[in-house]
């Protein structure tokens, strides 16, 4: 049986939200979301294996990930995930009859492709992963300053990011390369259509780390409901559309 994850919780009324964050920080990151959803909803927010609450903890592969996810909330009505997050809760929403499922900067597949052209380039990519190989908590760095990467604030999101850099719990090394290993081979485009859930895509019109297209694509594909922040990156809930998304959570349509 798989042991459920440490959580953090918010609010004490409404629909039960199961909050995933992204790579590289645990959900100290999305604690505005999290605060914010709570005004609204019942929100359990677990850290991923290897990260924050959970860095002790580790997972096999990321069916596994998801498996740990789902025993750590298995009454969830809605999930929402963040970047890497967002991946996961995909795979999460193709396994059981969610509600609603929320995306925020995230895709269903991160790296290009000759069919999928919204994806990040090999080369890109590739250049990552070697700084990652040779220093894992700088590549870190080196994400949030993508991450804010023409943001119209890029110092609020890189001092939002750079904040937690260092402060402990560390995620761990292991974490932090089934990650990377996950966004480069993982590809659900083909599970959306197995999808059940009510869709929404909340994305940075300005976002270099996943590219507003991948939004654009789910709108058509799912279908899914779109809420573009004009001005936002890779962390768009510092720029807008937080209300959008506590609204869209907690209605009943």
């Amino acid at each position: 049986m798989t042991e459920p994850l440490s959580t953090r919780a918010f609010g004490d009324r409404g629909p039960r939200v199961a909050l995933l964050h992204g790579w590289g920080w645990d959900g100290r990151l999305i604690a505005p979301l999290a605060e914010a959803l709570g005004r609204h909803a019942r929100v359990v927010q677990p850290d991923l294996p290897g990260y924050g609450l959970n860095a002790e903890r580790d997972c096999t592969g990321f069916n596994d990930c998801v498996d740990h996810l789902m025993a750590t909330v298995p009454d969830a009505d809605v999930v929402v995930g963040w970047s890497l997050g967002g991946l996961l809760a995909l795979a999460w929403a193709t396994r059981a009859p969610l509600r609603k499922l929320a995306l925020i900067g995230a895709t269903p597949c991160f790296m290009q492709a000759s069919d999928w052209p919204h994806g990040m380039s090999a080369e890109r990519f590739d250049a990552f992963a070697d700084a990652f190989d040779d220093a894992p908590m700088k590549a870190r760095t080196r994400f949030a300053a993508l991450s804010a990467m023409g943001d119209a604030d890029a110092r609020q999101v890189r001092a939002a990011m750079a904040g937690l850099v260092e402060q402990a719990p560390l995620p761990s090394r292991k974490a932090l390369d089934q990650g990377l290993h996950w966004l480069h081979d993982v590809d659900l485009r083909a599970a959306v259509q197995d999808v059940s859930a009510r869709m929404l895509c909340l994305h940075g019109v300005e976002d270099r780390v996943v590219d507003v297209a991948a939004c654009d694509w789910m709108s058509t594909a799912a279908p899914a409901c779109c809420v573009r922040i004009p001005g936002a990156a890779h962390l768009p809930w510092l720029q807008g559309g937080v209300a959008d998304l506590c609204e869209w959570v907690v209605a009943d349509d």
